[in-house]
């Protein structure tokens, strides 16, 4: 019966396209044709990935969406599509609209291609992830063979001093600061805190002294100042560093080496990695399962 009716279908469409030769049937699936201009407007357009391939897919799925009386309501497809209004910004359905017909899309066939989605995603739901169960162990094996995605970088914590220089001061004036910065440096050798030196030189107003910057990470730092910060020990004081902005001198106060969040704090994220994981590959099983099952033909 579904070889007179593909049949049938065949010779319709040829009749019915005898005028139009660049209209014609690229794919046969079950009872259903894929044409020419099908695969290169509609579809194509809403999703720039589409193929047929991709065509043939979402065709067998809504089949099997059809088969088990899946289907979405008007309700479902205008919240959707309000929710995509939203996430681009558009302030009116007249501007998203416009924003469709301008890429060559109506909005008829965008409501349809939702809608087609909306309906694949609720087989999809039904007949794969419904069916997936993600265990403690699976968390924990998955946690520990992903840990490197959970670490935190090392950080390192500083204090400085810096001694402006601008583009336009002179000779003198660039000898003059580098002065004040080798006579701080040595003072921070001889166990002269930043604090201390702060109070000594508050006449200096343009003198900068950061006793603590706090905690920081790589890229924080511009590259001159971040590359002798992080090769430094703990308690190490540098040299004087010259930048595009001026003198420094840097004081390593402390090192946080690499650290791993927590698996308790985060089993969420984890479980919901695993489950996207399992999801990907049973789908893909399940796919497989329904095009070995249908009759697909080619015709490109």
């Amino acid at each position: 019966m579904k070889i007179i009716i593909i049949t049938f279908l065949l010779f319709f469409t040829v009749i019915y396209n005898a005028n139009a030769l660049e209209d014609r049937i690229v794919a046969v699936v079950n009872d259903e044709i894929i044409t020419l201009s099908e695969l290169r407007t509609a579809d194509t357009k809403v999703f720039p990935s589409a193929s047929l391939s991709f065509l043939i897919e979402k065709k067998l799925q809504l089949q099997a969406a059809k088969k088990k009386g899946i289907s979405v309501s008007n309700a479902e497809v205008d919240e959707a599509v309000n929710d995509i209004k939203k996430m681009n910004r558009f302030t009116s359905d007249e501007e998203m609209n416009a924003a469709l017909l301008k890429e060559g899309i109506s909005v008829e066939d965008y409501k349809r291609e939702i809608r087609e989605q909306l309906i694949i995603m609720k087989l999809v739901n039904r007949e794969v992830k419904s069916k997936i169960s993600v265990s403690d162990k699976d968390v924990e094996n998955y946690y520990e063979s992903h840990k490197s995605d959970f670490r935190f970088p090392e950080r390192i914590k500083i204090g400085y001093v810096n001694v402006p220089v601008k583009s336009s001061d002179s000779d003198d004036e660039v000898q003059k600061a580098l002065g004040k910065i080798n006579n701080i440096r040595r003072d921070l050798d001889n166990n002269v805190s930043i604090s201390e030196l702060m109070k000594r030189y508050s006449d200096s107003g343009d003198i900068k002294f950061v006793s603590d910057l706090g905690f920081i990470k790589k890229g924080d730092l511009i590259p001159e100042l971040e590359n002798p910060a992080f090769s430094m020990n703990e308690g190490e004081i540098s040299d004087v560093i010259k930048t595009s902005t001026g003198f420094y001198v840097i004081q390593k106060i402390e090192i946080k080496k690499i650290e791993y969040r927590p698996l308790g704090e985060v089993k969420d994220i984890v479980r919901e990695s695993v489950f996207q994981e399992k999801s990907e590959s049973v789908y893909k099983d399940w796919l497989y399962n329904l095009k070995t099952s249908s009759y697909i033909n080619i015709y490109i």
